[in-house]
């Protein structure tokens, strides 16, 4: 099958999909809560007000695995409705991520600001030729909101990798010492390190995350937060780059805006 021609059923173009699609939203609770062992070590280390805090924080996010199937990938081309393809510096920028808006908004509720239809889909120029702007965070990227129909053909001119389907789960997720928890709840840093550590290995970071708080050691761009987060896969060719973040202001995040989306990018 090749993955240049593809422009029928959306099947046709994700031959590895599971059997039913995702449809409908679940409550905001159902599927976002810490785990028990998480709030029991969170209100032994700290008094109860800020213990209270501290959980208020939490953030809903869905962590994506490599799998044989799934609705989402790493790269591919999408089957979508006809759109345009971004560049950068007029060179077609690679499409690095294609997130199925059904499926998110089964995991998150409410903390979905997206329609359940059509797809986000996340570029990136993938040479890095941007300036590096730190915590700016950089404009060599472009997220669309691309609905599932009718489904177009591609633009010849584009640049994508192989697909890699992504399996979901909706993880909770606190922020830490490099989030600045410790100066947003007023108690000593090393006294969030050591809640810290004995909490990581009950919230895994998974390779790729939607949503959430930052995972990656990359610089974080300041009055933003994460909309993706991926780490380097098969097909990606970045040198000493092993992550890459895609970051969204609180106010555009829940307007459902994605023009301002920065990024940013983890070395080795």
């Amino acid at each position: 099958m090749s993955w240049e021609n593809i422009n029928q059923n959306p099947k046709d173009a994700f031959p590895y999909v599971v059997s039913t699609p995702f449809t409908g939203r679940v409550s905001d609770s159902a599927t976002m809560n810490l785990p028990a062992e998480v709030r029991a070590i969170v209100r032994t280390r700290l008094s109860p007000e800020t213990a209270d805090a501290y959980l208020d924080l939490t953030r809903p996010s869905v962590g994506y695995t490599i799998a044989d199937e799934g609705w989402s990938a790493f790269g591919g081309d999408p089957s979508v409705a006809a759109f345009d393809w971004p560049a950068y510096q007029g060179t077609p920028m690679l499409m690095l991520a294609q997130i199925d808006c059904a499926e998110a908004a089964e995991l998150l509720g409410g903390a979905w600001p997206f329609t359940d239809e059509g797809r986000l889909l996340f570029f990136h120029d993938d040479e890095f030729a941007a300036p590096y702007s730190g915590e700016a965070g950089d404009d060599a990227c472009r997220v669309l909101h691309v609905a599932n129909s009718p489904v177009a053909p591609l633009p010849p001119h584009r640049r994508t990798i192989p697909p890699l389907p992504l399996t979901p789960a909706p993880l909770a997720t606190l922020p830490t010492w490099q989030n600045g928890a410790d100066r947003l709840l007023g108690i000593d840093v090393a006294e969030m390190i050591d809640l810290g550590e004995d909490i990581a290995p009950l919230l895994p970071a998974p390779r790729h995350r939607l949503l959430g708080y930052p995972d990656k050691q990359g610089p974080e761009v300041t009055g933003h937060r994460p909309l993706l987060q991926v780490e380097a896969e098969e097909g990606t060719n970045w040198g000493e780059v092993v992550s890459v973040t895609f970051w969204i202001t609180d106010a555009d995040l829940r307007a459902g805006i994605l023009t301002n989306v920065r990024r940013s990018y983890e070395t080795a």
